[in-house]
């Protein structure tokens, strides 16, 4: 940017020359143009509106996008590009298009690269939330079988607590305090969890079944027939080539409490 406020001081010399010229008439109107000319190609060049970083632009995007189509990683000059002269409040905006991009024409070894490259731009919760949205279609693209996982709870009749309203969570072992799935339920025998029923997109059942994790299965019970409390708990290790797992709970395992 310097070079171009030198250039322009350069360009003034002749002009200055000119109008220290005996024979040189007119020099007001001459001088003044001379500078609206100069400080229009200033603004054209390095202002808010210059379209040379407008072009600087559309060469990264450019260069970006070929990338994805090829589906290949982003060349660290083209990197140092977009960190150099992309302003640092449209980065979020231009990462979460290129990621949504890449994902839709399953080009996913350039997503998986841009997933894990543009995490520090995605800043706010809104934001945070959106990053783990787009991680989750990535997940799902790479591994189509697992998008639609899915848990059965099975429940036995229990003879001193027809009617209930009850609870069902599940659990990392050894992990975050954060269920992976959770739902209320009342009445039923049957509860069914999906990759929907987790609090943050990507941390649910899919990455338990992908990740070959341990899970705690907790489920709560409040009869509205009686006084009782019921609660269950267990660890399960699922089948990892199942995106699809059922577990049983008979009526004689139930740890209960009175109300």
């Amino acid at each position: 940017m310097i070079y171009i406020y030198l250039l322009s001081i350069v360009a003034l010399f002749p002009i200055i020359a000119y109008l220290l010229s005996q024979k040189t008439i007119n020099k007001g109107y001459i001088f003044g143009f001379s500078v609206i000319v100069i400080l229009f190609c200033i603004l054209i060049f390095v202002g808010k509106f210059s379209f040379l970083g407008s072009l600087k632009e559309q060469e990264i995007n450019i260069q970006i996008k070929s990338s994805i189509s090829k589906d290949e990683a982003i060349p660290s000059n083209t990197i140092a590009e977009f960190e150099k002269h992309i302003e640092e409040s449209l980065k979020y905006e231009w990462m979460r298009a290129y990621i949504n991009q890449a994902i839709l024409s399953k080009k996913l070894n350039t997503a998986e690269y841009l997933i894990s490259y543009s995490e520090k731009y995605f800043k706010s919760p809104d934001e945070k939330f959106i990053f783990y949205s787009l991680y989750t279609k990535l997940r799902d693209s790479k591994f189509p079988a697992f998008a639609a996982s899915n848990f059965l709870l099975k429940l036995e009749p229990i003879s001193d607590c027809r009617e209930f309203s009850g609870q069902i969570e599940l659990f990392i072992m050894n992990g975050p305090n954060l269920p992976i799935a959770k739902k209320n339920f009342e009445n039923v025998s049957q509860v069914s969890l999906s990759n929907i029923d987790s609090s943050i997109p990507g941390f649910d059942l899919a990455s338990v079944y992908l990740n070959r994790e341990t899970t705690e299965l907790k489920v709560a019970l409040r009869c509205l027939n009686s006084s009782l409390n019921l609660e269950y708990e267990t660890s399960i290790l699922f089948d990892q080539n199942s995106s699809s797992n059922t577990y049983k709970i008979g009526s004689n395992q139930w740890l209960k409490k009175e109300q």
